[in-house]
């Protein structure tokens, strides 16, 4: 998650936000969050350099593997399925999650 928020990001992102980032999506204590960040740093995967959080070559690298991994499983779970099936399908999703996001915020 780190290596994919850092690699998207529209702008570079501090430690702080990045760990929030990871928080949020994740449903995880900030504390776990800046210790991965820390594990990945220490990994050689992201530097912390003048506030923002960046891939280092490695992390680059380790990032791209993952992706096109994923990619390819993606293409093989999704792609001979209808595009009108994946908008229905990715509405209902995101209806669902936003109702299970809601739900914990209100056992929280």
């Amino acid at each position: 998650m780190a290596l994919n928020l850092t690699a998207t990001a529209d702008a570079p992102l501090g430690r702080t936000r990045l760990a929030d980032r990871m928080a949020g999506a994740l449903k995880i204590d900030d504390g776990i969050a800046l210790a991965t960040i820390d594990g990945l740093t220490d990994a050689g995967l992201l530097t912390v350099g003048a506030g923002t959080v960046a891939l280092t070559d490695a992390g680059r690298a380790r990032y791209a593997d993952i992706r096109a991994a994923l990619d390819e499983v993606t293409a093989r779970l999704y792609g001979d399925l209808p595009a009108a099936d994946l908008s229905t399908a990715g509405r209902v999703l995101a209806t669902v999650t936003a109702r299970a996001n809601a739900e914990l915020t209100r056992a929280a």
